[in-house]
């Protein structure tokens, strides 16, 4: 796909993404003026950028979906649930229809199919023919009125920043008449040693007939109309309309009478003064993922090799070296946090698509459901979002189908008619936490215990705790569901969702009430390339801990002991916290050369517990590697970097210690 096709999909995505969150809050707050315009807009970009490329198949069929949008502005049609939920299977169709042309592929006959039974519904709404569509780049001449028109057009001083293709919209107004000719003037165009190849200099003087309004001229230019200096003026009209010319001001005759006789290469552009100070605009760049994941790769051995710098300024104590490390050091700090914050996105863009999904199995089940997101602003790495987006889409249908009762049902309970399903996200303790609940019916814990046992999952006589017992809908094959649908039932894919959470180093639990509703928590980490870590040492490995888990570190002296060796808890000012001794745990040799023995206080949610460690080295910029084969097992562990010296720290696995010591 090359560059511009790229951009054109991009923005008729972002367009089409638009049009359906206005859809689904026309359908859950009401019909608006802004919905109304924001899906008319959407139609009539889409496909004014189509015409630049000639996709016939999808300006044919926007302009129909324009015109029907222009009837509901206009007053003439009522923006109904039925007409929202066309609508809803018109943007489908566009994105299908821009899906084939980016790819230069035919329309199947499906397609075709589907865009003209969409095409005869539309026209009912319309109640008369739509207006036709002539596909060729030029229209007939004997189709135009004689109605003459000049069109002086302007490059402002930034426009080549905005990436725009003249040449392509200039073409456009082929589809609404005739070009008699398109006149470029050089007058200021500077010499080969001043000219600035990212100024332009040029403008354009053109002559156009066709039987259509200025606005309708104007329109073909709104891509770029901040960006360039545009006058359009019907020549026949000036020519038949005699201007007083006592009233005019003496410095605009000379340019009445140029118009006048129609003289267009004697038009000269618009000087601006030398004082004007053109404002800057601020843009952004769209830029492939895979080239951040590169220089995020690039800045990982960078942060690599400066350890190894550190580790030699320290052996050799050179005092101009120490200065320069540490200057180097906090700018490759600087550039791995700007780079890191590049790929962190707010995840409510991708929040938003599932508005359309739970809309759409609540109208298959014939449910009502009020569906909320809060925490839309929350930033996670783009990897992660992306990774993260089905285990989402199957809870989400679960606690439509599952949990969400029928409306008559939820008022024979006593509840309102309409269901509610939020899906919020929130920061804590250096991760992020995705939350779905609902105020459905909810999970009964003798029903998933007996089901369970049922399946062999659990042996008869097996007791679990309330969150153990939760646990088991995550079991490969467990079910609760009375009834098998298309949409969920089988017991496949609650077990996925928690595999691909925890591929991530993150955690899946629920918690349910029963007539109250569930509520689904996922934990996942900020980002799984570069961390800032705590570096501490337990006999001869060296570990790493998120230094976001962290709470604080103590020194173990003796009044720790008879808590610490006897029941494995230590007093922390009062509260009496579980201690896990690392070096027992991992069966680690004593460190001959540490002095002192540590309690590094970790943090994860609500909870704390004590790591029981010898040396601390403290802040340590971490790039995690994956663990090979040997170490998929390991308890607590889920990855490694590799330090200045060139030997392996290992990295804790927060969330498992936590599971280890049941803490929950």
């Amino acid at each position: 796909m090359s560059e511009e096709l790229q951009y054109f999909n991009e923005d008729a995505q972002e367009q089409l993404q638009m049009m359906e969150s206005a859809l689904l809050d026309a359908m859950d707050k009401g019909v608006n003026d802004e919905y109304i315009g924001t899906i008319f807009r959407a139609m009539h970009t889409i496909k004014g950028v189509a015409g630049m490329f000639s996709f016939d198949a999808i300006i044919s069929f926007t302009h129909i979906a324009e015109n029907l949008m222009d009837a509901v502005r206009n007053g003439k049609i009522e923006l109904d649930e039925n007409l929202l939920m066309l609508l809803l299977k018109c943007k489908d169709h566009v994105s299908t229809l821009v899906d084939y042309a980016v790819e230069s592929a035919p329309l199947p006959k499906n397609i075709l199919d589907k865009d003209k039974l969409l095409k005869a519904t539309i026209n009912n709404y319309l109640q008369s023919p739509p207006e036709k569509f002539v596909p060729t780049q030029t229209l007939p001449i004997e189709t135009i009125s004689s109605n003459l028109w000049h069109i002086s057009l302007h490059l402002k001083e930034y426009f080549f920043e905005t990436g725009m293709d003249l040449i392509s919209i200039i073409a456009f107004l082929k589809r609404l008449g005739t070009l008699h000719s398109v006149s470029t003037l050089v007058e200021n165009l500077p010499t080969l040693e001043e000219i600035d190849p990212y100024k332009p200099y040029l403008g354009f003087e053109i002559e156009f007939e066709g039987d259509v309004k200025k606005e309708d001229i104007i329109e073909v230019f709104e891509f770029v109309e901040d960006d360039i200096e545009l006058n359009v003026f019907s020549v026949d009209k000036i020519q038949k309309e005699e201007p007083q010319k006592e009233e005019l001001p003496e410095q605009t005759k000379p340019v009445i009478i140029e118009v006048l006789q129609a003289k267009i290469e004697d038009i000269q552009p618009k000087q601006e003064s030398n004082n004007k100070q053109i404002t800057p605009i601020s843009q952004s760049l769209r830029v492939d993922s895979s080239k951040i994941d590169i220089l995020i790769d690039t800045i990982s051995e960078m942060v690599i090799a400066n350890a190894k710098v550190n580790r030699y300024v320290e052996k050799y104590a050179d005092a101009e070296l120490e200065e320069v490390a540490i200057e180097l050091s906090g700018l490759l700090e600087e550039l791995r946090n700007n780079v890191m914050n590049i790929r962190m996105v707010q995840v409510g863009e991708s929040f938003e698509k599932f508005r359309r999904v739970v809309n759409d199995v609540a109208h298959k089940l014939n449910k009502k459901i009020n569906f909320t997101i809060k925490g839309g602003e929350t930033e996670l790495d783009k990897t992660v979002i992306e990774k993260i987006a089905d285990p989402l889409l199957h809870m989400l249908r679960n606690s439509v189908d599952h949990g969400i009762e029928l409306p008559a049902q939820r008022v024979q309970n006593g509840k309102p008619e309409y269901g509610t399903v939020e899906l919020r996200a929130y920061p804590e303790s250096g991760s992020i936490v995705i939350e779905i609940e609902d105020d459905g019916k909810g999970l009964a814990l003798d029903a998933i215990i007996s089901k369970a046992r049922a399946k062999g999952i659990i042996s008869q006589t097996q007791q679990l705790s309330d969150a153990e017992a939760y646990k088991l809908i995550f079991e490969p094959g467990f079910s609760t569901a009375e009834v098998v649908s298309d949409i969920s039932g089988r017991g496949v894919g609650m077990d996925v969702v928690k595999k691909n959470i925890e591929a991530l180093k993150g955690e899946v639990a629920l918690v349910s009430k029963v007539g109250k509703g569930s509520c689904f928590t996922i934990r996942l980490p900020l980002t799984l390339a570069i961390i800032d870590g705590f570096l501490f040492q337990v006999g001869q490995t060296h570990y790493i801990i998120p230094l976001d888990m962290v709470s604080e570190v103590i020194e173990y002296t003796s009044e720790y002991h008879v808590n610490i060796r006897e029941s494995q808890l230590f007093d922390l000012r009062g509260t009496l916290l579980p201690l896990l001794d690392v070096r027992n745990y991992y069966k680690e040799l004593p460190c001959e050369m540490c002095e002192r023995q540590n309690i590094i206080v970790v943090k994860y949610g609500h909870h704390k517990i004590g790591l029981l460690v010898d040396e601390l080295f403290g802040e340590y910029q971490t790039v995690i590697k994956p663990l090979g084969k040997l170490f998929k097992n390991a308890p607590g562990l889920y990855g490694a970097s590799i330090l200045g010296s060139g030997e392996i720290a290992l990295i804790f696995d927060i969330p498992t210690l936590f599971e280890i010591l049941k803490i929950k």
